[in-house]
C-alpha cells in the first residue's frame, strides 16, 4: 500500500501467510510488516527501498513421518521405528528481507508511454535457524531479481496514463525473473497484454537459459473492471503447467487473484502529503501508475 501522506511519500504493507507442505506434515504461519521511503531522482524517474521483518511459526507432524527402518521390501510400512521422537515439534523465529526498486517513465512519437521497473530483493537476510532438533539449519538467503517494461499504443482519448475506461488503450509488458537461493536457480520471462480491460499472459519458468527445454508454463487471464478514476477491482487466473516428466508425480496449479486497488486512498487522511509522484516526460500523461497487472 502506498501511503502518499507520509513523509517521502512511502509505503506500508502487511503479509498474512499460512502454508501446509507434505500434505500437512509441515505447517508454516508468517506474520510480515513491511516499510518503504521514495527517493526522487528526476521528475520522470523515482527509487525506492524498504524493508519487512516477519515472523515465523513453523510445526511438524512427528507422528505422520514414516522412517526407513519401518519399511519392509514386500509389505511395506510394518516395522516400528527407532526414532526417538523429539519433544520439541513447533519452531518460532523473526525473519528479515530488504529490497529496492527504479523506475522511469518516457514518452514517444510512436506509442503513448513508456515504463521501465529495475528491481532486486533479498530473504532471509540473517538466514534464521528454523530446525526442529535444536541443531544448526539455516534458512539460505534468497536473491530475487526482476524487470519489466510497459509499453502502451493509442492512449485514446484520456488524457491520463491512469484510464478510467481504457478505450482504446493496448498495453505490451515484457519482463523476467531471476531467483536464486543456495544451489537452487531459476529464470523466467514472460510476456503480459492488456486491451481495454481484458488480461493475457504467457510466462515460462526454467533453471537454464535454454528456453526450449522449459521446466513450466504459466498461462494467465483476467479482468481489470474500473468503477471509477481512482477505484477498480482485479480478476486473475493463472494456470501453472509443468513440461517436463515431473508432471506424473506433480500436477498442474491454479490460482485465482482478486485485487481491489484505491488509488487515493490515505490512512493518515489526505492524498496530497509531502511525497514525490514522479510523471512521464512530456507532459502528455500524468503520474507513473503502479504495473498494470
Amino acid at each position: 500500500m502506498a501511503e502518499r501522506a507520509l513523509p517521502g511519500s512511502g509505503g506500508l504493507g502487511l503479509l498474512v501467510l499460512s502454508d501446509k507442505a507434505g500434505t500437512g506434515l509441515i505447517k508454516a504461519n508468517t506474520v510480515g510488516l513491511g516499510t518503504s521511503a521514495r527517493i526522487p531522482l528526476q521528475d520522470n524517474m523515482v527509487a525506492q527501498v524498504g524493508f519487512m521483518v516477519s515472523f515465523v511459526q513453523k510445526s511438524i507432524n512427528w507422528d505422520a513421518l514414516v522412517f526407513p527402518d519401518q519399511l519392509h521390501p514386500r509389505y511395506g510400512n510394518i516395522y516400528p521405528t527407532a526414532f526417538d521422537r523429539p519433544d520439541q515439534s513447533r519452531v518460532t523465529y523473526p525473519d528479515f528481507s530488504v529490497g529496492g526498486v527504479y523506475r522511469f517513465a518516457e514518452t514517444g512519437t510512436s506509442i503513448a508511454g513508456i515504463q521501465g521497473t529495475l528491481g532486486v530483493a533479498v530473504h532471509h537476510v540473517f538466514q534464521p535457524n528454523e530446525s526442529f532438533l535444536s541443531l544448526n539449519a539455516p534458512l539460505p538467503r534468497k536473491l530475487v531479481l526482476n524487470g519489466d517494461l510497459v509499453l502502451e499504443f493509442d492512449q485514446g482519448r484520456s488524457s491520463s496514463y491512469r484510464s478510467y475506461r481504457n478505450t482504446g488503450s493496448f498495453k505490451f509488458n515484457p519482463g523476467f525473473i531471476y531467483e536464486k537461493q543456495a544451489d537452487f536457480t531459476t529464470y523466467s520471462v514472460g510476456l503480459n497484454i492488456l486491451k481495454s480491460s481484458v488480461y493475457l499472459g504467457a510466462w515460462f519458468r526454467n533453471q537454464t537459459f535454454d528456453l526450449f527445454k522449459a521446466n513450466d508454463a504459466i498461462f494467465s487471464v483476467g479482468v481489470n473492471a474500473p468503477f471509477n478514476r481512482e477505484t477498480r477491482l482485479k480478476i486473475m487466473y493463472s494456470y501453472d503447467y509443468i513440461i517436463t516428466d515431473l508432471r506424473t508425480a506433480a500436477r498442474a496449479s491454479h490460482e485465482i487473484s482478486l485485487v481491489w486497488e484505491f488509488d487515493q486512498f490515505s490512512v493518515f487522511g489526505g492524498s496530497e502529503g509531502g511525497g514525490f509522484n514522479p510523471g512521464y516526460r512530456g507532459g502528455r500523461v500524468r503520474e507513473m501508475e503502479c504495473c498494470p497487472f
